[in-house]
């Protein structure tokens, strides 16, 4: 409750500033009348138009990464388990790399495209992993070396078009720069029905920590349960990376900083408290990230990966120990 209540205080103060500081300064005290009433000032313009949509995108985005990373590592029992690092976000932006560059596609055409290149990737992760036993350290090594190969794939793909590349390179920095609303309505059904599904499938996370011989006798389909849990986080990470590009770490960080949360509170770690406070905490971060990446001009993307590699290094460390 404790932890919950300190992301949330997070959250506000992250979202407030987004929405008060910039170029052009809104008042903290004039945001609510703004928010509510709206009206056709500058400042109501600058925050329903230009603020509240790039705010909104990165809550979803960071809220859909945090859960699928909680998915992703429990259903691997892996805990350097990550869409990113299992190579599903650079298979969907693979897909969609393709999509841009020879096709002009819908948005939910292009949705589509990324979510069955996450899958195949996944895929193609688990496949070479079994070789392995799907250890946590080289099934983690395999989903690198997919994402490095996949990767280079889109090297390949812009290199060898005809289109201008220049748009593309910049969408896969993974950004909230000039987000719309149109991005908002294409993240919010995605992530909204994947945290609710998530969410229902809490108890089923649980047990599948369990052994798996065990759960088999007493006659729950791991094999279904893990596949559809782990399309629900394929789904979550495609659909932020047709928003936004590809946002790396996040789903890494953020399931690990709310178990050493609730291991300092003396809580019990359960999927109906580690879900949301995953959501929660993976929004705070995105949302806190783009702060600083807007007052430096970066992409929020490369600065995930700056303060994300060193605990990568760590993680690793510790797990290889």
């Amino acid at each position: 409750m404790l932890l919950g209540l300190l992301c949330l205080g997070v959250l506000t103060l992250a979202a407030a500033a987004a929405l008060s500081l910039g170029d052009y300064r809104v008042p903290l005290e004039a945001l609510p009348g703004i928010l509510w009433h709206g009206g056709d000032s500058n400042a109501a313009f600058v925050v329903h138009e230009l603020r509240l949509p790039r705010l909104l995108t990165g809550l979803l985005a960071g809220a859909a990464l945090g859960m699928a990373g909680a998915i992703a590592q429990s259903i691997t029992r892996n805990p350097l388990g990550e869409p990113g690092l299992l190579g599903v976000t650079a298979g969907a932006a693979f897909a969609m790399v393709l999509g841009m560059a020879f096709a002009r596609l819908s948005t939910p055409a292009m949705l589509a495209c990324g979510t069955l290149g996450g899958l195949f990737a996944a895929l193609l992760t688990f496949a070479i992993g079994l070789r392995t036993r799907l250890e946590p350290l080289q099934l983690t090594l395999v989903g690198m070396s997919v994402n490095l190969f996949f990767l280079s794939a889109i090297t390949l793909v812009l290199v060898s078009s005809q289109t201008e590349a220049n748009g593309i390179y910049y969408w896969l920095s993974g950004s909230l720069a000039n987000r719309t609303w149109e991005h908002v309505g294409m993240l919010w059904a995605w992530v909204l029905g994947g945290l609710a599904l998530g969410l229902a499938c809490a108890r089923i996370l649980d047990l599948l920590a369990l052994d798996e011989t065990m759960l088999t006798s007493l006659g729950l389909q791991v094999t279904r349960w893990r596949l559809l849990l782990g399309l629900t986080a394929v789904v979550l990470s495609a659909a932020t990376v047709a928003a936004t590009g590809p946002i790396a770490f996040v789903g890494l960080v953020a399931p690990h900083l709310v178990r050493s949360g609730l291991t300092l509170a003396g809580e019990r770690t359960t999927h109906r408290t580690l879900l949301p406070l995953s959501a929660l905490a993976g929004a705070s971060l995105v949302c806190g990230a783009d702060l600083i990446a807007k007052w430096q001009e970066i992409p929020v993307g490369i600065l995930c990966v700056l303060v994300g590699g060193p605990l990568l290094v760590h993680l690793i460390r510790r797990q290889g120990t």
